[in-house]
């Protein structure tokens, strides 16, 4: 009977390091102030900030850290590479751009 070997991955590893996926998220945390977009942005699962959290070393703080800090400027809502979008993050996009409308809508009306 043949043994069945794994055969290694293919492509370029979309993170070299998990520490670059974590800084990653803390920055798009501070952008967002949202744990489940800046999770969207990062392109991990909702729950896996909440697990590095409980279980990486200094984590938390920088968690709270990110919140606390002002938000670093936009560069602008379309600046990520169409191959960084998902679902999530489009949804994100459109009830900003949908909020902004309303925004200007009402401003439009509420001129004299």
């Amino acid at each position: 009977m043949d043994r069945i070997v794994p055969t290694p991955r293919r492509g370029r590893r979309k993170w070299q390091s998990k520490g670059q996926r974590h800084r990653a998220f803390l920055a798009a945390l501070n952008a967002t102030g949202c744990a489940a977009f800046a999770a969207a942005i990062v392109d991990v699962d909702r729950t896996t900030p909440y697990a590095w959290r409980a279980n990486v070393p200094g984590f938390a703080e920088a968690w709270d850290a990110a919140l606390a800090a002002p938000p670093a400027p936009k560069r602008g809502l379309f600046d990520l590479p169409v191959s960084r979008m998902n679902e999530r993050l489009l949804m994100y996009v459109d009830a900003k751009l949908q909020a902004r409308q309303r925004g200007a809508a009402l401003s439009f009306f509420d001129s004299p």
